[in-house]
């Protein structure tokens, strides 16, 4: 694969799904290319039942019907309930379906599972990529070395063309080597202040009336304070929120109805994949253990890399790991609290020890051996990975505005607002949606 998300849109030939102790199986089984041989999986039969339904929803697109077909009464309907609802609604789908085929997708974009996410989130997604985007063509999609990193190299390249070694080109960028002394030089039209933390944004008097806002940060353990005539917030809301102390009450209540959620990505570097080539997949989903699923894929290639992968070459496998709690009563900021308590709270070792012999179990028949195979592990724990778009989210509850457009409508004072869990989706083409609008905000600011 291109990309790392086969278990959302492709599940070819070559991928697998694997039934453990869940569904009686204590040895473990898997089976290949699912889609097609649904009848040799152990399911129960209802839960069999939703799978099929799963795969015949799918084929009409993620939200069944197209975004440009619903009204203002049925975007309204949608964001009064959950994306559980929906699938109850749309595909027939039973509640223990949704949460064991349906909500681990959901959460690696949004966190939370289906229970806890406005039933319109899926129309905005889909809005949001354009009439030009085809949902099934995946050959145009690539994983680079890095990932969203070359986004923000790209763009630190452009302001500053000396702060990355080589040429502007897309290996160049990718590869070259950050000068950081280049990013902060005192006169330079654009300074990247590195290693500081904002604490502090408020006007210089009433917002309203005011020429000037202070940003107040912490470096090396002082504090410096710089006054400007404008500022774009675009760190994630829930640090906004603290951060400007003369924030109204009408962008606090808006904000207070956020909720943010916990995630955890393992990176394992193994040092081959023979044991998935034996087993004729390249990748597979499981509904047990860690994670959901995991896939070998390949990278855009620059010009002095390899260009073809096999089964003795070293890879990552990513392990995308959901702090959800579906059935548990909880409301979408109790499980995010719970998940940034589980995430913070569990040692590195706990984890490693979960990772190592979940791959065991999962191809260990095949010849996997965790003390050989395994290089490295890396844990990437993100307290507020995503913003879960809860129910009235997006159209807003009783007649009141949508919290988001409470806050992304218009500047406060001089501050303009960008973070991307405006967009209720957290990914790096929403972030820059979100920042090309408020940077058309300041900019009539600056010139009026």
């Amino acid at each position: 694969s291109r990309h790392n998300y086969q278990q959302l849109f492709g599940m070819g030939k070559d991928f697998g799904f694997y039934f453990g102790s869940r569904f009686g199986q204590a040895e473990g089984t898997w089976v290949k290319d699912p889609k097609n041989n649904l009848d040799k999986c152990p399911w129960p039969a209802p839960l069999g039942r939703d799978m099929s339904k799963f795969f015949e929803f799918m084929k009409k697109g993620w939200a069944h019907k197209d975004w440009h077909e619903l009204s203002p009464a049925e975007e309204a309907h949608l964001d009064s309930i959950t994306d559980e609802q929906r699938w109850q609604e749309q595909a027939g789908l039973s509640v223990e379906g949704i949460r064991t085929i349906v909500s681990p997708m959901v959460a690696q974009m949004v966190g939370l599972g289906a229970d806890a996410v406005s039933g319109l989130y899926m129309y905005t997604w889909h809005k949001s990529q354009g009439d030009d985007a085809d949902p099934n063509d995946k050959e145009s999609e690539h994983c680079f070395p890095g990932g969203n990193a070359g986004v923000s190299r790209h763009l630190v390249k452009a302001l500053i063309p000396d702060a990355i070694d080589g040429p502007a080109t897309l290996g160049g960028i990718s590869k070259g080597r950050v000068r950081f002394g280049a990013l902060d030089r005192k006169g330079a039209p654009v300074q990247l202040r590195v290693g500081s933390m904002v604490v502090r944004v408020e006007h210089d008097g009433e917002p309203a009336k005011s020429q000037h806002a202070h940003v107040t940060y912490a470096k090396n353990d002082k504090t410096f304070r710089v006054r400007t005539r404008s500022v774009i917030m675009a760190g994630g809301g829930w640090a906004a929120r603290r951060a400007i102390r003369d924030l109204p009450k009408t962008h606090k209540d808006a904000y207070s109805t956020f909720s943010y959620s916990a995630f955890l990505v393992a990176n394992v570097a193994v040092r081959n994949w023979r044991y998935l080539h034996k087993m004729g997949i390249m990748g597979g989903r499981w509904f047990e253990g860690f994670g959901h699923w995991t896939e070998v894929r390949t990278h855009a290639k620059f010009a002095s890399a390899k260009p073809t992968i096999g089964p003795d070459s070293p890879v990552v496998l990513s392990f995308y790991h959901p702090l959800m709690y579906p059935g548990s009563g909880l409301s979408a900021k109790d499980q995010g609290t719970r998940g940034r308590t589980e995430l913070i709270g569990t040692p590195y070792i706990a984890f490693e020890r979960r990772i190592r012999e979940h791959l065991t179990q999962l191809f260990g028949k095949a010849g996997f051996d965790a003390r050989k195979h395994i290089a490295g592990i890396v844990l990437n724990r993100w307290g507020h990975a995503f913003v879960t778009p809860t129910p009235g989210f997006f159209v807003g509850k009783n007649g009141a505005p949508a919290p988001r457009d409470v806050i992304r409508q218009k500047p406060h004072g001089r501050i303009a607002f960008s973070h991307g869990d405006l967009s209720g989706t957290v990914n790096h083409m929403h972030s820059i949606m979100e920042s090309s609008r408020a940077v058309d905000q300041v900019l009539r600011i600056l010139e009026a």
